[in-house]
């Protein structure tokens, strides 16, 4: 009689060792999609008003295009002054951090007529080009990106988000072309009221040239930006949600 070979059966402990392997598997894999999806900006559509020598009502709007990269939408109007300012921007979100696309704003104010800009950025030359009604070209160090008005407002989202309490952002003065330092600090908490709904708000300082600013980042709507008061020493400037469409 022939004697075949025992076959091989597996041994207790390779058992449990690919039972480990399949738990840490899939606890990675749950980090990494908690981590995707933390990175995540949710869509929304806000209504603001602007108060300023002229105030505006518009609507700001946020879409995802996918690819980590956003674009951002503001339209507003005094149809009694005809009046209207538009800005339009696209970034890509990454590693915690907002690198521009492009900026365009087109301005129109009574007996001023009508300013288009828009500048894109370069990151292969490193360069950013200002073209429409102000043109120029300034060079800049990738791992300081200067932000463009609207792009700004999400690196301060991001950084209060990460719980930094002073920090600097490099700016751009759209209407010369030079890259300047805002720097931002974390100055207390209030609650804004929208519409019969209330949102507790982180309050961040930047003072520059006798002219302080403040921004209210709502810690219920993600850290975004619901209100901003600007306290010029000629003017007050406030933008501000009135109501909230839509979010996430």
């Amino acid at each position: 009689m022939i004697r075949r070979p025992p076959r091989s059966t597996r041994k207790e402990s390779s058992a449990a060792s690919d039972v480990y392997k399949r738990q840490l598997s899939f606890i990675f894999l749950s980090f990494v999609t908690f981590l995707s999806a933390s990175e995540n900006i949710y869509e929304y559509k806000i209504r603001f008003k602007i108060k300023n020598v002229i105030s505006l009502d518009g609507i700001k709007e946020l879409t995802s295009k996918g690819n980590d990269t956003y674009n951002i939408v503001f339209t507003g109007k005094n149809r009694m002054l005809n009046a209207e300012l538009n800005q339009e921007a696209e970034f890509k979100y990454l590693n915690s951090k907002v690198f521009p696309k492009y900026y365009s704003q087109k301005i129109k104010v009574p007996l001023r007529g009508v300013l288009k800009q828009t500048i894109e950025y370069d990151f292969k030359n490193q360069k950013i080009a200002s073209t429409g009604d102000v043109n120029w070209v300034i060079d800049f160090l990738g791992e300081s990106t200067p932000l463009d008005p609207v792009s700004s407002g999400f690196q301060i989202r991001e950084n209060v988000k990460k719980g930094l309490t002073n920090f600097d952002i490099n700016l751009i003065k759209l209407d010369e072309g030079l890259i300047y330092k805002s720097s931002y600090s974390v100055v207390g908490e209030e609650v804004l009221e929208i519409k019969d709904t209330k949102y507790p708000c982180i309050v961040l300082e930047r003072i520059a040239n006798e002219r302080k600013t403040l921004y209210y980042v709502a810690k219920t709507l993600d850290f975004i930006l619901i209100k901003v008061e600007d306290d010029r020493k000629e003017r007050m400037l406030s933008i501000e949600a009135e109501k909230i469409l839509s979010f996430g």
